[in-house]
């Protein structure tokens, strides 16, 4: 299969115009949480213009996931428990699932398509802390949008989507694969395309274009740090495939590559116990999602 037979057909890059496009808070919040002189006050000022997002962040912030003891009441209170980072990677979250939402289809579950997604979030969150990773939140966003390149396939195109996914089940293929071999629209260069016109960090980009390829030679060359982020959004990944948590379009389990998790630098032995926090995290998926989605 050549690279041309699975390029993004212009009719859909034309169509991505159609999708909403970010709001304006999302870029102002990354600026001001990525100026080191800025406070909590300047945080709050932005977080203040739009009510709606507030309020999500506020049962976010008080969501079994982050158990802050107590609560909070407020934003500074919550940004004091789980930092800007975390604040930030709500927001742009809870806006890119409104920005990407559809009509419900029997063809296409969108409840376990994001209950997928989420429980992918939640891994690579969990898997990066269990790595100790400095910043764990930027993986859970990688992980929540990686398929993002689905949902929009799907918005502009469900006809060829619903055929990829009667494909993709008749021959006991993954998405990815039925793309490859079939020929269809690959949902990783789709997701690419949006996340670079929604301006989305190169993380994200990456994370999105890359979750499938095992392999280095097929990542465009990314530095050391980034093809190790994106392990771990392609462990997260298949972990959740494995688990059988929501449904991305597809009902094949693909194993762990004992590579990839040796370039994690995960102990083999450890990978139950992981497997396991992730378990527990994924518990409080559905209320999360109710939430950010709402």
């Amino acid at each position: 299969m050549s690279a041309a037979e699975n390029a993004i057909p212009h009719y859909l890059i034309e169509r991505l115009d159609e999708l909403p496009t970010l709001p304006t808070i999302v870029y102002e919040l990354s600026r001001v949480i990525n100026d080191p002189m800025s406070s909590t006050s300047d945080v709050e000022k932005i977080l203040s213009n739009d009510q709606s997002l507030t309020t999500k962040v506020l049962r976010l912030a008080n969501s079994a996931y982050y158990a802050i003891p107590g609560g909070v009441s407020n934003l500074q209170r919550a940004i004091a428990y789980i930092g800007y980072d975390v604040i930030h990677q709500l927001v742009l979250s809870a806006s890119i699932i409104q920005a990407l939402d559809a009509k419900a289809s029997e063809f296409f579950d969108l409840n376990q398509f994001w209950k997928h997604s989420i429980g992918v979030a939640m891994a690579a969150e969990v898997t990066a802390k269990y790595l100790q990773f400095p910043t764990p939140a930027d993986l859970f966003t990688c992980g929540l949008v990686h398929d993002m390149g689905k949902i929009a396939f799907y918005i502009l195109d469900s006809e060829k989507f619903f055929d990829l996914i009667r494909v993709a089940e008749e021959n006991n293929l993954s998405l990815d694969e039925a793309e490859t071999e079939f020929g269809y629209t690959k949902h990783t260069g789709l997701g690419k395309e949006l996340a670079q016109k929604w301006r989305l960090p190169f993380l994200i980009q990456a994370s999105i274009a890359h979750h499938h390829h095992r392999n280095f030679s097929d990542r465009d060359s990314l530095s050391s740090e980034m093809n190790y982020m994106v392990d771990i959004v392609y462990l997260a990944n298949l972990l959740i495939n494995a688990l059988e948590f929501g449904n991305s379009g597809h009902k094949k389990i693909l194993g762990v590559p004992k590579d990839v998790v040796e370039r994690v630098r995960l102990n083999p032995a450890k990978l139950k116990e992981l497997i396991g926090n992730v378990r527990t995290a994924i518990q409080s998926a559905d209320s999360f999602l109710k939430i950010i989605g709402g």
